[in-house]
């Protein structure tokens, strides 16, 4: 019984904690599903999943496409995807050649498994920083006169009087005033053996002291603590776009505003001065939307950034 509702609980945490995930893969095993309806000749079963799979995957992109289109007055290649898919669909019913909803079905995949990978580094990137967190203890031993007394963390001051004893890790960066010891700080410097620490050195706050007791004094208010200062910074990488993403963003509306123009240009022009039917010039522009949807490239940067800062982190590599 227990195990049943754990494993009920696994599934409703994973369903909370990766709903873009659980898009992709819906959208995905519906965009095969319709592509093998077509090959076994259903056609009305693929016109029964492939909606679906597009509503799916393509929601959260409408979602952000039509919002800074309504808010920024802005393109982006969000919304461009969406049209872009609806115009292969569109091709496909038009045309009676329903493999091209597969075509615009794969789109919208494509940027739902971005989606679900941005999100599966961020929460890896999330669960790292409370690792970090929990390197340093809640509470202190403070030394005040001549008596031990625990405190929080966070109830230190500067000139403070710590005492660590062997095993413990420091809860603070701290000079040593007293006592040498090995510490073990390859949870913040990466160094594969102890090192060792006496009278006047510098601690870092979440390394482990070895067989030795010190006596530290603090000298900087814990929250500037390295390691306060490595969550910090790797909080702040996680939610700043680096210069590549920045210029790949204002890229990608430039972009985007071109294509829809250059795209509304082919459907409409070419009947007037060139003698083409209608029929030939709209058909031509909804392949001229598909082809130059820049699904790939726009969904490449922040999946892969991400994903190796959550390494780095796990790993204990910070990058800037």
């Amino acid at each position: 019984m227990n195990l049943g509702s754990n494993s009920l609980v696994s599934v409703r945490n994973f369903f909370q904690h990766y709903p873009e995930t659980i898009a992709a893969i819906v959208c995905a095993i519906l965009v095969l599903m319709g592509w093998v309806c077509l090959q076994l000749g259903w056609v009305g079963f693929a016109f029964l999943v492939l909606p679906i799979a597009y509503v799916i995957g393509g929601y959260e992109s409408a979602k952000y496409g039509l919002t800074t289109l309504l808010k920024e007055k802005q393109f982006d290649v969000d919304l461009l995807m969406i049209v872009a898919a609806l115009g292969a669909a569109f091709l496909g019913l038009w045309q009676q050649d329903y493999f091209l909803i597969i075509d615009g079905g794969i789109l919208i995949l494509i940027f739902a498994i971005s989606g679900a990978l941005e999100s599966i580094a961020m929460q890896q990137t999330e669960r790292n920083i409370h690792k970090l967190m929990g390197l340093t203890p809640d509470t202190a031993t403070v030394i005040a006169h001549q008596q031990e007394q625990k405190i929080p963390i966070n109830q230190l001051k500067i000139g403070d009087i710590i005492l660590v004893k062997p095993g413990e890790r420091i809860p603070t960066d701290a000079m040593i005033i007293s006592g040498h010891s090995s510490l073990n700080q390859a949870p913040i410097t990466g160094e594969s053996i102890p090192v060792d620490k006496t009278v006047g050195d510098e601690v870092f706050a979440g390394t482990l002291n070895g067989n030795g007791v010190l006596q530290l004094k603090v000298h900087q208010p814990p929250e500037s603590s390295l390691i306060q200062r490595v969550i910090q910074l790797v909080e702040k990488a996680q939610t700043d776009a680096p210069p590549s993403q920045q210029w790949m963003e204002k890229f990608e509306r430039g972009y985007a505003k071109v294509i829809i123009i250059v795209g509304l240009a082919l459907g409409t022009l070419p009947p007037l001065f060139l003698g083409w039917n209608w029929e030939t010039t709209i058909y031509r522009a909804l392949i001229f939307l598909v082809v130059a949807s820049p699904c790939a490239l726009m969904a490449s940067i922040m999946p892969a950034l991400l994903s190796g800062i959550a390494t780095g982190a796990r790993h204990g590599i910070l990058f800037k």
